[in-house]
């Protein structure tokens, strides 16, 4: 049996490479088979005819030569280099020509190298261009410009994630801050990678941020009656309307500033959110509460804008005057920072205790999730407090 092996080993070292043989199909079809090796992997060919077989193999054997002389052909010194890269590339599990490939996309993108600066200012461009709101435009103009003030003259293809990193690391924001960066540097490098000035985004890289989920915050009933009050006192138009309007209808602060007093029409107790103004981009009208309709009777006209003028100092002014009156009637200061989102969260806590429908709530608010609204805002406040809330009207 020995002798056998031997034998059959030596007819395979004198046998011409590649290898011709004819093999039987399972269906019992006959094939001729060119079995051949090349660069250490197995490759089979298989053709019907015996003569297009050995024009097969007729190829591979000058392909093979060919190979061999241009091997033959380079210079020692590349030799050595390739096999000292072919090593060095073999600890990552990688060849020379991942190595080759990765080095021209990432030195030389496809679509050419661009700045930081430019791939943000191209991107703000393609955003407005699509139809994005310019405030989600300027948003993320702003956060692009922070981050050129470091990086705007780098090439994006060049910035790896280290030191973005670093980069994040230097601004010692809140996390809710931080995890807004890395989501906006996120769309930046996302856009570069589409369009062919980078290979990799390095943003995906970096470790995600993750926040404790907290409860809404909310006015309470006394800080919403002294606001209100305080404002009609002090500002009258130009602010009632808009914190009326937020505490008892929660539209957004952006559909508030864009709403015009025609579409707001007390006759019929609603208030019309055009589309255009949505943040979801989907018209909806809110119902008009009896308190609502109040502190918005005075000041009610046909048309014209519902917030005009210099709105902030006005809202300044009149939180101010909130905090010196509350503190020196109840001995205690309140309403010690503006709560975020306060207007709206507060309108949905009071609205779910009131109606105990979240449906009803979610359809007001302009929300298509009813179990993340009745998630957050259940029972975050009490029936009676609510009912307290519906009785705030103006003296």
């Amino acid at each position: 049996m020995q002798v056998r092996k031997e034998k059959i080993q030596k007819a395979k070292r004198r046998a011409p490479w590649p290898q011709i043989r004819d093999v039987a199909h399972r269906t019992g079809a006959k094939a001729w088979l060119v079995d051949a090796r090349i660069n250490g992997k197995g490759q089979r060919y298989f053709f019907k005819s015996k003569v297009e077989a050995e024009t097969k193999a007729a190829e591979l054997r000058v392909s093979r030569r060919n190979e061999g002389i241009a091997g033959i052909s380079i210079p020692e010194k590349l030799r050595v280099e390739a096999l000292d890269c072919q090593a060095r590339l073999l600890t990552v599990g990688a060849s020379l020509s991942d190595a080759v490939d990765f080095f021209l996309k990432n030195v030389k993108p496809v679509s050419g190298t661009k700045t930081c600066k430019e791939v943000a200012d191209e991107l703000l461009q393609r955003k407005r261009k699509s139809g994005k709101r310019e405030s989600y435009v300027k948003a993320l103009g702003w956060a692009f410009g922070v981050f050129n003030r470091k990086y705007g003259d780098r090439k994006i293809n060049e910035l790896g994630h280290s030191e973005i990193e670093e980069w994040l690391d230097s601004l010692e924001h809140k996390l809710a801050t931080r995890r807004a960066y890395i989501r906006d540097m996120g769309i930046l490098f996302n856009f570069a990678k589409s369009r062919g000035y980078a290979a990799l985004n390095p943003v995906a890289r970096i470790e995600k941020v993750t926040l404790d989920e907290s409860e809404p915050e909310i006015f309470l009933v006394s800080e919403a009656e002294a606001l209100l009050r305080v404002a009609c006192e002090l500002q009258g138009p130009r602010l009632v309307p808009f914190l009326a309007i937020g505490l008892f209808a929660g539209l957004r602060t952006s559909e508030i500033r864009t709403l015009d007093w025609s579409e707001v029409d007390l006759a019929q107790g609603l208030i019309e959110v055009k589309g255009k103004k949505a943040k979801t981009r989907q018209r909806r009208h809110v119902n008009i509460s009896d308190n609502l309709a109040a502190w918005l009777h005075p000041f009610v006209k046909p048309t014209g804008p519902v917030v005009f003028g210099r709105f902030r100092e006005a809202l300044e002014d009149v939180v101010a005057n909130v905090r010196a009156q509350l503190r020196k009637s109840r001995g205690e200061a309140l309403l010690k920072k503006w709560p975020k989102n306060g207007l709206r969260h507060s309108f949905a806590s009071y609205h779910l205790a009131e109606h105990q429908n979240q449906n009803l709530t979610a359809l007001q608010m302009g929300h298509a999730d009813t179990t993340m609204l009745f998630a957050h805002y259940r029972n975050l406040v009490k029936p009676k407090e609510a009912e307290r809330y519906w009785k705030i009207k103006p003296e």
